[in-house]
């Protein structure tokens, strides 16, 4: 039984992968604008890790300084930077895919330095004129891209000496999550709707993000790798909090909607996230800042 399992799976998932039903923008969109009410459970527990990357000495006393922030989910990092910024000649444009997130952002920023703009980041990229801004913040979400075609529009788009400000995910984020999915897919494999590729696009490690940068001729300023480990009183709140924040963003879609579906993972969260009377999760990622050579 449990051989036939593994070959039904592995054939649905091929069937799947050749007829191109995969996780795609609009269904991280979708699941964005879902979690966006519920976002703030991020920001509390992981805010202090973004202000690392948040460090602007350099754009302080200057003139009609323009910044990017690059998926800027519900405006954390536009506020921040508006808060230390003063000057009246200092603008950000603030892009992300979901509109609900914008929605809060415009409801948390008010500041008229900020400007908002709903659509999906590479084409937002493209559309941008060579050399506009002097500083690009990314919290999260590169691995949504390719790598390879937004680290060139970044270098395309900052000025000369423009710092780009990062903070990702990494192999070895989530750790146990994706065995528990890739389990589940195994246990129902007729329950399949899409498959994910987003843990394919996650930097293995701080070298390989500074070899992505590098290659596009950026130096590196501040390199660093952080893990973080997150616990809860049960299985549910452990599970709850990864659907609320967009941890776990498109997993959704990986199966059709059913109970026992979530029945199943947390089950499975409950048997292998349990530690000291805990459920456990880790979160590792790289924070990183860059100069355009």
């Amino acid at each position: 039984m449990k051989l036939f399992r593994k070959i039904h799976t592995y054939l649905k998932m091929v069937f799947l992968y050749l007829t191109k039903r995969i996780v795609r923008r609009e269904d991280y969109r979708e699941e964005y604008n879902i979690a966006a009410s519920t976002y703030h459970n991020w920001l509390n527990k992981m805010n202090k890790h973004t202000n690392t990357i948040l460090k602007i000495d350099h754009l302080k006393n200057r003139k009609n300084i323009h910044i990017l922030d690059f998926a800027c989910g519900t405006g954390y990092i536009s506020g921040y930077v508006l808060s230390e910024l003063k000057d009246a000649t200092v603008k950000i444009t603030a892009v992300d895919i979901s509109d609900k997130m914008i929605e809060l952002a415009k409801d948390k920023i008010s500041d008229s330095r900020c400007s908002f703009i709903v659509q999906d980041g590479t084409d937002f990229l493209f559309g941008e004129e060579d050399e506009k801004y002097d500083a690009i913040f990314c919290g999260y979400a590169l691995p949504y891209f390719n790598q390879k075609k937004v680290i060139k529009e970044f270098h395309r788009i900052l000025k000369k000496d423009g710092t780009a400000h990062f903070i990702t995910n990494c192999k070895g984020t989530l750790k146990g999550i994706d065995e528990i999915y890739i389990d589940t897919m195994k246990e129902y494999p007729s329950s399949l709707n899409k498959i994910m590729e987003i843990r394919y696009q996650l930097p293995k490690n701080q070298n390989e993000l500074k070899s992505w940068f590098k290659r596009r001729q950026f130096s590196i300023i501040f390199l660093d790798t952080v893990k973080e480990i997150v616990s809860f009183s049960s299985p549910e709140n452990l599970y709850n909090w990864l659907k609320n924040t967009g941890a776990i963003a498109g997993t959704g879609h990986i199966f059709t909607e059913d109970e026992k579906i979530v029945e199943s993972i947390i089950d499975k969260i409950k048997n292998r996230c349990y530690y000291e009377d805990k459920y456990w999760i880790n979160h590792k990622f790289i924070q990183g800042i860059f100069k355009k050579e």
